[in-house]
């Protein structure tokens, strides 16, 4: 049946990297020799499917029916999707029914947060004798400090009240690390 064809849990519809180096220019030997790096990542949300919160046949799953916005309403971490905007499919109503109702509607109905991270550092070599380096670098992960969710869970949305609440990040905090080391 085509309703069971969807897109997969992993499935990210828009991905964007973008990284770069850059000498940054300056005189002297304190200022001049200085590098910096950068990775910029942005991802849309991944596919998620909302199952009915009944059986309507016996032995068979269904999905939900999509019946208003998923996204309108507080679209928070404390509810993702609109529980409103899902309903039950009617159930089974008769002994050998032909009709593939009861099944629910397609797969995939939304899409989960999606994901912004840039991470930077900077680093510099010291000359300290003819073909030995000194260097000491500054790398900072998800420097904008800025949360990546996971999907939501909980996803009854008869129980409007939990309904696909949010309770883990897909990235980390702000981390900084500092290192040194001789090239021989």
């Amino acid at each position: 049946m085509k309703n069971d064809i969807g897109l997969s849990g992993f499935h990210t519809k828009h991905a964007f990297v973008f990284s770069g180096n850059y000498d940054i220019p300056g005189r002297g030997a304190i200022l001049s020799g200085w590098r910096t790096n950068w990775i910029l990542s942005v991802y849309s949300g991944q596919a998620q499917t909302i199952g009915c919160s009944v059986t309507t046949g016996a032995g068979t799953g269904c999905y939900a029916l999509v019946v208003g916005d998923p996204y309108e309403g507080t679209h928070n971490v404390n509810q993702f999707y609109n529980p409103a905007a899902f309903a039950n499919p009617a159930s089974v109503a008769t002994i050998g029914q032909t009709d593939f109702s009861p099944l629910g509607g397609k797969r995939s109905q939304v899409t989960g947060p999606p994901l912004r991270q840039l991470d930077m550092g900077i680093a510099r070599q010291f000359k300290i004798f003819s073909q030995r380096q000194f260097e000491v670098r500054a790398e900072a992960f998800n420097i904008t400090n800025t949360p990546a969710f996971n999907l939501p869970g909980s996803l009854n949305f008869l129980d409007a009240r939990n309904f696909a609440s949010i309770t883990s990040m897909r990235n980390t905090p702000r981390q900084i690390q500092l290192g040194a080391k001789i090239y021989w």
